[in-house]
């Protein structure tokens, strides 16, 4: 076999894709599948979970479709499968008379008869199912998963839930991207060691030289690069936070052998879409459509082949490094992903360097840094001074220029809550930070790097938790610049309508209401004696 055969043990249209009991493959494949595992914290959870399990027990493993319940499953059910009765998948029944629903009916009747333990596998959206659906007379059961899908503490030990999605596959350290579980498995596809069946083959593909495949030659040495790795990493970071993508080991799995095998270098494959989901998702981070003064220069003295000796350089030792092969004449755009998967990585060409300001700066970076500044908060006076800076120059002006933007003379202090004819009135507001509340988050164990929280008071009434995810970050930083959204382009553009409307709603019932005509103040109303008695002043006709 050649290195492009055995890497399809990779992609998701491979026999070996999805993990079964009764699977049956060549043992060559079997060798690298069972090679390419990587524990987990929710596997290292879900035995030591198994360790513990009394006779009288459920324990459901639950997550999305493609997350590794079958291979977690698999593996463990042949090594307790004597003491602990596994169901490995709930999402269908295997007898075509019977529903998935009914299986399962069956299935906790039967256990409670067979004085073991139970561990069943689920998708969330079955749990629910059966949660509506399921018979009366396993109402506890169907009371516990309820329990769980609002998030409340369960009332008993009886039934348990490991759910992946409370293990997170992402971590913000200060400002660097953690993500163990795929970093592990990119590097245990590429990794230059004796136990690794790949890297025998790429060794063999070498060997045939000039009959060998060069171009997978050369993208298998690009990824097993650390820092071409670490930059895919954060790549898949902000497909993740930035466009909800959703990240599974097989869909992982795949991804590596596209941009692997693809038509195009690795740089390329990396950007240029195709029918892997995450590569579709990080298209949109394409470096060669990013805008600034260098960048542009870049491209232009790339389109008219201007001679450059240090760029030269550069190319010539990236082609021997990674034994790249390179058409004759490379893209801008080409040159400039090159760059960017490169330009942290060890090479004498200091050339790529000069781009990283741009390369490295984006608004996602700024996400990371807010998402650390309140899941690192503790009170400590530096960094409630940070947190101010957000608020004050970021949250509090967005609110008050969307909730203002139909009256934009309105001060800063001052919220619109309706028109009537000429007529404009607002409420005065004062918006201020609970830190207690942003304090209180930052005691929560693995937090999502998905989103936090945004904590407000208005006229020191708190707001409820308010999700703040990249999307909502960028759509204030773009309100602050003056962009004006539609309600209904985007559900960020909702969210902080919602915020908005719950602020003036406030607001609304407060003290004080002003009215304004032609964009000036003519009269203000103030609640003096809680109702019994108002106080008009500044009137002007």
């Amino acid at each position: 076999m050649r290195l492009r055969e055995v890497l399809s043990v990779l992609s998701k249209s491979s026999a070996l894709a999805v993990t079964t009991q009764n699977a049956v493959a060549d043992e060559e494949f079997l060798q690298i599948k069972r090679y390419l595992h990587v524990k987990t914290e929710i596997e290292e959870a879900f035995e030591s979970t198994l360790k513990e399990l009394r006779a009288d027990q459920v324990l459901f493993l639950c997550g999305s479709s493609g997350d590794g319940k079958s291979e977690i499953l698999t593996r463990y059910s042949k090594k307790y499968g004597e003491r602990i009765d596994f169901h490995l998948d709930a999402t269908h029944s295997f007898d075509p008379d019977e529903t998935a629903i009914e299986a399962l009916n069956r299935l906790f009747d039967e256990n409670a008869r067979s004085q073991k333990p139970l561990v069943v596998g689920i998708n969330i959206g079955m749990l629910a199912n059966f949660a509506r659906e399921g018979s009366e007379h396993l109402n506890s059961v169907k009371s516990a998963i309820n329990t769980f899908l609002t998030g409340k503490p369960q009332p008993t030990d009886k039934i348990q839930f490991l759910d992946f999605e409370a293990f997170p596959k992402f971590r913000f350290d200060r400002e660097e991207v953690s993500a163990p579980f795929f970093s592990k498995l990119i590097n245990q596809v590429v990794v230059e060691d004796k136990g690794n069946r790949f890297n025998d083959y790429l060794i063999g593909e070498i060997q045939l030289a000039n009959q060998g495949d060069r171009l997978l030659v050369s993208n298998f040495l690009l990824l097993r690069d650390a820092t071409v790795q670490k930059c895919i990493v954060e790549l898949l970071l902000n497909a993740r936070i930035k466009r909800d993508q959703f990240i599974t080991a097989r869909m992982l799995l795949d991804f590596i052998y596209c941009l692997l095998t693809g038509p195009n270098p690795l740089f390329d494959n990396l950007f240029l879409g195709g029918e892997n989901e995450l590569l579709q998702s990080i298209a949109e981070f394409d470096p060669s459509v990013i805008r600034t003064q260098e960048l542009d220069q870049f491209i232009l003295h790339r389109q008219l082949e201007i001679e450059n000796h240090a760029f030269s350089e550069y190319v010539e030792e990236c082609a021997e490094k990674y034994s790249l092969v390179l058409p004759s004449k490379l893209s801008p755009a080409s040159l400039c992903r090159l760059m960017f998967i490169t330009y942290r990585a060890e090479l004498n060409s200091q050339y790529p360097k000069q781009f990283e300001p741009a390369f490295s700066q984006s608004r996602v970076s700024l996400y990371r840094t807010i998402w650390n500044a309140h899941w690192a908060y503790d009170g400590e006076a530096e960094k409630k001074a940070s947190l101010r800076r957000f608020y004050s120059d970021l949250v509090f002006k967005a609110v008050t220029n969307f909730a203002n933007r139909n009256a934009e003379y309105l001060g800063k202090d001052v919220f619109f809550t309706s028109q009537h004819g000429d007529i404009t009135l607002a409420a005065e507001a004062e918006l201020s930070v609970d830190y207690k509340k942003i304090a209180a988050d930052a005691t929560a164990k693995n937090p999502s790097v998905h989103s936090f929280n945004l904590h407000l008071k208005v006229n020191d009434t708190p707001l409820l938790p308010i999700p703040m995810n990249a999307n909502l970050l960028d759509l204030m930083l773009r309100v602050v610049d003056g962009f004006r959204p539609n309600k209904y382009e985007q559900n960020s553009v909702v969210l902080l309508d919602e915020l908005v409307n719950e602020i003036v709603e406030k607001v609304s019932n407060g003290d004080t209401l002003k009215f304004f005509k032609s964009g000036e103040e003519i009269a203000k109303l103030k609640n003096v004696d809680e109702g019994e008695e108002f106080r008009v002043g500044g009137y002007r006709a």
